[in-house]
């Protein structure tokens, strides 16, 4: 073992002291100095083992292991309530061979170690109390209702307002300082939020990088400020960091009766915010809270309304102009619950956002497939229809596979589905969604992009995926008004109908409801529109009309 360095010691006993108060035992800080500490003293390992219950295997913590062999152990016992503790310290010494001058070390060691063990049992208890977060220091959910329920009784609630923030940028910060120092920024941030509402209100994480907090009404000013963007910093010496959050409010009115009614706003009052990230926050009121009705109530009742098959398929027709003949449709959902229609603005965004768009997706290729069958069977004129199908499906490695069930249990010839998708804007859903056409054209199926040019990889999606049809979106549809707005739209629309042709792609435009549309769109080289100007979605009864008018 190396000569005992007496200076060596002492600072870095030194450095120990000065941060035992600070840290906590698997601290990242305090685990470098102890093994600073560790070398300078020649140990080679720390244990501590913790008895929790007779019934149950002690917990050891290993704090501090060189890998290396041990020739002495040092062992310590003491009483943390009823749970015996031991400290175990292995040293490169025997026993009866370790320097006389080392031991006062160890005991020193030993001593840090049963304080930093007994404050780590302290804030286990704490938390288990659901007092205090672990990671922020700042309040859990538990304290936070608790602390409402206060008010409530108090009748003082009223006073106050409420938040759902949700820290953004946490994943990055955490790419370029590591999870550990993440964590003590997240924490500075919001124990500084804490500090400044002082005893007039409280912050409490209730999971992840989300939180919740009240305070008084008159203190939202100073709130605001404080969540768009406050710096924080490691220590004196470190660069520091902006963080910001995403916020909802809620101003508590007299339409909210309790503690656990409050929590539920919040977290909607969040929800909400996180869906327009751009805006600095949202005010939860009573429009949106109605629409979080809805949405509540309509995913309550969707499983059922599947089950019993209220969605109706309806077609709308689509139209080739050179010939101005039906030449396919699109399959589109309607929603018929208590004799009255869902309109899909209101239930298609709540499935999607709760991912069960998906069940109804396979309910209308099913239900489209259905209806081909059937038309086959009789005799009748079929076209290709297409069918929407959500991009919550990508990232699932059976889809494929599942389109292909469906369609041949009904032995509808692959030619007679076009499948519809939308543009994607991340790199993994577009090499999922690249994957899944490709897929598609090889099994025979037809695909096409819908609302092409809204999205942001519109370019790509033309070279990079083998699709057949690019869906114009019907923003790029001139009106007819002579506007400059209007004439841009010309000539977007112009270029975009060229680039495709030259491709040798079909296009199909959208949102057709004029003459005029028409004319300009036959002149630009698209030859297939849909649009109300020729049929507006239709029950299967009367579209089987119109295929009947092909014979």
């Amino acid at each position: 073992m190396a000569a005992f360095d007496v200076l060596q010691y002492m600072q870095t006993l030194e450095s120990m002291l000065r941060i035992t108060e600070q840290t906590w035992l698997l601290d990242e800080d305090f685990l470098k100095v102890l093994d600073k500490l560790s070398k300078v003293l020649g140990i080679t390992k720390t244990e501590i083992d913790i008895k929790n219950k007779d019934d149950e295997e002690s917990e050891i913590l290993t704090l501090y292991d060189d890998k290396s062999e041990a020739e002495g152990l040092a062992g310590y016992e003491f009483v943390y309530g009823k749970r015996p503790v031991r400290v175990l310290i292995y040293t490169k010494c025997g026993n009866s061979e370790y320097p006389a001058e080392l031991s006062a070390g160890l005991n020193t060691v030993y001593e840090i170690l049963r304080r930093q063990t007994i404050r780590e049992l302290n804030r286990r208890d704490e938390e288990a109390r659901g007092k205090t977060d672990f990671v922020t220091g700042v309040s859990t959910k538990k304290l936070f209702t608790e602390y409402v329920d206060q008010l409530y009784k108090k009748d003082k609630i009223f006073e106050y307002g409420a938040c759902g923030f949700s820290l953004k940028g946490m994943a990055e910060l955490n790419r370029q300082v590591g999870n550990d120092n993440g964590n003590k920024l997240m924490a500075s941030f919001v124990s500084g939020l804490q500090t400044l509402l002082g005893d007039d209100g409280l912050v409490a994480r209730t999971g992840g990088i989300n939180f919740s907090m009240i305070f008084k009404k008159n203190r939202f000013d100073e709130i605001v400020v404080y969540l768009s963007g406050k710096v924080v910093y490691l220590n004196d010496d470190s660069e520091g960091k902006l963080m910001s959050a995403c916020v909802g409010f809620y101003p508590i009115s007299d339409t909210c009766t309790s503690a656990a009614e409050l929590n539920e706003i919040i977290t909607s009052a969040l929800h909400n915010a996180l869906k327009n990230p751009l805006q600095p926050f949202i005010i939860y009121d009573e429009k949106l809270q109605q629409a979080d009705n809805d949405e509540k109530y309509i995913a309550g009742i969707f499983q059922d309304a599947l089950d019993r098959e209220e969605f109706m398929v309806y077609y709308q027709p689509k139209a080739e102009l050179n010939k101005y003949c039906l030449n396919g449709a699109e399959a589109l959902c309607r929603w018929f619950h208590d004799d009255k229609m869902v309109l899909p603005y209101r239930f298609i965004p709540v499935l999607e956002n709760n991912g069960e768009i998906i069940k109804l997706d396979y309910y209308m290729i099913e239900h489209v497939c259905r209806d081909l069958r059937r038309w086959l069977d009789e005799g009748r004129p079929v076209v290709t229809v297409s069918v929407n199908l959500s991009r919550c499906h990508l990232g699932d490695p059976g889809l494929l596979g599942h389109i292909i069930e469906i369609v041949d249990r009904y032995k509808v010839p692959h030619s007679l589905i076009e499948i519809e998708l939308t543009e994607t804007t991340t790199e993994v859903g577009f090499n999922e969604l690249k994957a899944l056409v490709g897929g598609l054209r090889d099994h025979g199926f037809s695909t096409s992009v819908d609302d092409f040019g809204v999205g942001f990889s519109s370019m790509s999606l033309l070279h990079e995926i083998p699709w057949h049809v690019i869906k114009i979106d019907r923003s790029f549809i001139p009106v007819g008004d002579g506007s400059a707005e209007d004439e841009k739209k010309n000539v977007m629309l112009r270029s975009i109908i060229e680039m495709v042709n030259s491709l040798g792609l079909k296009s199909i435009a959208e949102g057709v409801e004029t003459i005029d549309q028409v004319i300009l769109l036959k002149e630009t080289g698209c030859y297939y529109v849909q649009g109300y100007y020729f049929d507006k979605p239709m029950p299967v009864g009367d579209f089987e009309t119109r295929l009947d008018q092909l014979k």
